[in-house]
């Protein structure tokens, strides 16, 4: 009986080892995770190429040049929507002027960045006498644009 009880301890002893093990194996996974979750910031290099991207696309949009700011959409988008059907959602007789971008936020797993973009709209010469009697209209718009490839692609809603 005593080799029964001396047994017994060796075994809870070698429980408790085990034990501690595996909460020292999980803390260290944990450690790990919450290391590699942290957001990155967007390197310079990285945001001032998406600027640029932003900033040309815009510069298409203020020509009206639909297929040139077609380019600038996600390959998927692109995949799924022709040039002819973008430029129909999406034609106005808007006046357009970038005034300014702003990097907001970026999800380094996801790859995607969120951009605030200030337009100033106001109707053409082409428009109606009732569109063109409103002036010209300051608006701050929010952009999705996502990381593919080492490319910025604007993310367009559907």
């Amino acid at each position: 009986m005593l080799v029964k009880i001396v047994t017994f301890q060796w075994n809870r002893t070698k429980s408790e080892t085990s034990n501690l093990w595996k909460s020292a194996i999980f803390l260290l996974i944990f450690m790990i995770l919450a290391a590699c979750s942290t957001p990155e910031e967007l390197s310079e290099s990285k945001e001032s190429d998406l600027i640029q991207r932003v900033s040309g696309r815009w510069q298409c949009l203020e020509r009206n040049d639909y297929a040139c700011a077609y380019k600038f959409l996600s390959p998927a988008y692109r995949g799924v929507f022709t040039p002819e059907m973008y430029r129909n959602r999406h034609f106005s007789e808007l006046e357009r002027v970038l005034t300014g971008v702003k990097v907001v936020a970026y999800d380094r797993n996801a790859a995607v960045a969120s951009v605030m973009v200030g337009v100033m709209s106001s109707s053409s010469t082409d428009a109606s006498s009732a569109s063109r009697a409103f002036s010209v209209a300051p608006s701050t718009l929010s952009e999705k644009w996502i990381q593919y490839r080492g490319e910025w692609w604007y993310h367009e809603r559907s």
